[in-house]
């Protein structure tokens, strides 16, 4: 397999002064060690730094042996470093090759490209671009060609190019083949976050089919996070469990402790530069609502925020939350609660001159229940927006209000109140976990609305932080 080249650029081979540049003061011999240990029958290969002749620089070696080829070991290893991430269009000299890729890794690469980007657009060809820093895959679609590819195609079509490459050297190899590493730099950079996510679940499946061992350095939340929940989730299945690890280095006093089993929360109070206390309550805050409906609704505002709430599930009235709080009954005052009310409170100004001296309220956007916002908002809608599609298929306006009319949901009185609360709760079941296929796009409607809601709650919560 040596000979062989990967589709992605370089070689198999995995140059240490590729990845590292050393310090020819503060780099001594002896000073480096590690070891690289196998789970296919190939012994503990151990490495350190000893003095390179006719030079202040250090090399590296197998610890304890001197002859030539020693310090080495035949393993196939591709890394991808930030040269990858060099736009296209800073590139002096740029060759190109539509006849890199066979006709089944052209379709699978189509498919991972519109996976991983979460795209629908057709691509028409697949273009091998080679420059002096990297060789990657451009993308030609109807509407552009891969000269206007983003930064993340690029790198994504580098890092797929890598994928293929070990499927070629397993097909052609099959008696050779134990494996392969395949390392890369900063592994979100240039791409958002649900990409992220799903490029990781892509590389989890091939490392599984091509045997890789799949390092990767990051700093995204988004994928720590992601990372965290995968490991959880295989650790219950003792056929999967320790196949994913979150190494997490840190500095400690003058040197860099290796944490293993890390979880996320811990990760992100780090990152962040704050203590647990300095961000959330001792406990849980109890949260006073009217309903299910203005949970929902809340918790789809608030996110991650809401993980400090306990959401009380009982049904109030809005009258009768208004009188416990302001008749200053303790449970339902701060520090010991917070009453989160419907919007439709805000057109009832007496109510609203009851609360105005409370200090744990908060009122949700809108000036209507968080049911008939909804009804509102999908009634409105063209019929032919994207977002009937998404719900499910053969989701439409029809289906929507085919057993309550829009008229109903929104008719005076206790009839209309209960057939919006009856049309919101038939409907849901269509909308996906918690509603997100329509409560994500109708608060990303009201986007400034949300803002200040989240921003009157972070103003609240600190008061329970604190106290």
């Amino acid at each position: 397999m040596r000979a062989e080249k990967p589709l992605c650029g370089g070689s198999y081979i995995s140059a240490f002064k590729d990845k590292f540049r050393l310090s020819p003061v503060f780099d001594k011999p002896k000073d480096h060690e590690w070891t690289i240990s196998f789970d296919s029958g190939i012994a503990d290969f151990t490495v350190e730094s000893i003095k390179r002749s006719g030079s202040p620089n250090v090399r590296f070696w197998k610890k304890g042996a001197r002859k030539e080829g020693d310090g080495y070991l035949s393993f196939p290893t591709i890394f991808l470093s930030l040269k990858r991430l060099v736009p296209t269009a800073e590139e002096v000299k740029v060759l190109t090759d539509d006849t890199l890729l066979t006709a089944e890794e052209l379709e699978e690469f189509k498919l991972l490209h519109n996976k991983i980007l979460i795209t629908q657009t057709p691509i028409s060809s697949a273009t091998a671009i080679t420059s002096k820093n990297k060789r990657s895959l451009g993308v030609s679609t109807n509407l552009y060609d891969w000269n206007q590819n983003s930064m993340g195609q690029d790198n994504l079509g580098k890092i797929i190019l890598a994928l293929f490459s070990f499927k070629r050297l397993k097909d052609k190899y099959p008696g050779q083949y134990k494996g392969g590493i395949l390392a890369i730099d900063e592994l979100d950079a240039t791409m958002y976050p649900a990409s992220q996510v799903e490029l990781l679940k892509v590389l989890r499946k091939y490392a599984y089919k091509l045997k890789l061992q799949i390092l990767f350095t990051t700093h995204s939340m988004s994928l720590l996070k992601a990372m965290d929940a995968l490991i959880k989730e295989t650790n219950k299945k003792n056929e999967t469990a320790n196949q994913l690890k979150i190494i997490y280095l840190k500095r400690v006093d003058e040197n860099i402790e290796i944490k293993q089993d890390i979880d996320f929360d811990s990760i992100q109070l780090d990152l962040n530069v704050i203590a647990e206390g300095c961000q959330r309550p001792k406990s849980k805050v109890t949260v006073y609502t009217e309903d299910k409906e203005n949970i929902l609704f809340a918790k789809s505002i608030l996110k991650t925020k809401a993980r400090i709430l306990n959401f009380v599930d009982i049904t109030m009235s809005c009258s009768m939350l208004i009188d416990l709080v302001n008749k200053k009954v303790p449970a339902f005052r701060s520090p010991y609660s917070i009453v989160i009310l419907d919007g439709d409170i805000k057109v009832d100004k007496s109510n609203l001159k009851k609360l105005k001296d409370a200090d744990n309220v908060l009122i949700l956007p809108g000036d209507s229940s968080p049911e008939r916002l909804i009804a509102n908002y999908l009634y409105n809608l063209s019929d032919a927006d994207s977002l009937w599609k998404t719900v499910a298929n053969g989701y439409t306006k029809q289906v929507c209000f085919r057993d309550f009319s829009f008229e109903q949901i929104n008719a005076s009185g206790e009839y209309g109140r209960q057939c919006a609360k009856k049309w919101f709760n038939e409907q849901l079941h269509y909308w996906g976990r918690n509603g997100i296929k329509v409560l994500n796009p109708y608060l990303a409607s009201i986007k400034q609305d949300c803002d200040i809601f989240k921003s009157k709650f972070d103003d609240m919560i600190k008061k329970y932080i604190h106290d």
